[in-house]
């Protein structure tokens, strides 16, 4: 009982990681999406909270806060950086940077939205890629362990059977 707390804790830790980590790159195309439309950062994300929330709802949660503190007055950066603090993943603080740089620069955010979508999407491919890369791998203890033998007995007890009436 002392060891599942923490246990469930970290479990469900990797679960909202893993599901902010898959649908950031949806925020993105609907990011990009709301800017070529020609919404404002801020309206965009209100209404991209309410999209997302069905699909990610913990990710959805949490730009939906971002969005409140964007509607309370707070700086884009400032609740972009909030967000990076609370999901903690890399690619929203790199998103921040972004969002900074192009307000500061003058620059078109769609522009740099869309190249930035275009990342996360490249990311996302190449997270996957690892993982098939990674499959035969750790097929083959399983494979060695429970298929190997089966296929022996099936190939070897005819042998086994012929050589035994021989004898016989």
């Amino acid at each position: 009982g002392y060891f599942l707390p923490s246990l469930y804790l970290r479990r469900r830790q990797k679960a909202l990681l893993k599901q902010s980590r898959d649908g950031f790159p949806d925020f993105m195309d609907l990011m990009v999406i709301c800017a070529e439309a020609g919404l404002s950062p801020r309206a965009a994300i209100d209404r991209i909270s309410r999209e997302i929330a069905h699909t990610y709802p913990y990710l959805g949660a949490n730009i939906y806060l971002m969005s409140l503190e964007l509607r309370a007055g707070g700086a884009l950066s400032t609740a972009v950086g909030n967000l990076a603090r609370r999901i903690d993943l890399e690619e929203v603080i790199a998103l921040g940077s972004l969002m900074q740089q192009t307000e500061q620069l003058g620059t078109s955010m769609s522009d740099a939205l869309r190249v930035y979508s275009d990342e996360m999407r490249d990311k996302r491919l190449a997270r996957a890629e690892e993982r098939a890369y990674a499959l035969p791998v750790k097929l083959t203890l399983p494979l060695g362990l429970y298929v190997f033998p089966v296929m022996l007995v099936v190939v070897g007890l005819p042998v086994f059977i012929r050589v035994k009436h021989a004898l016989l």
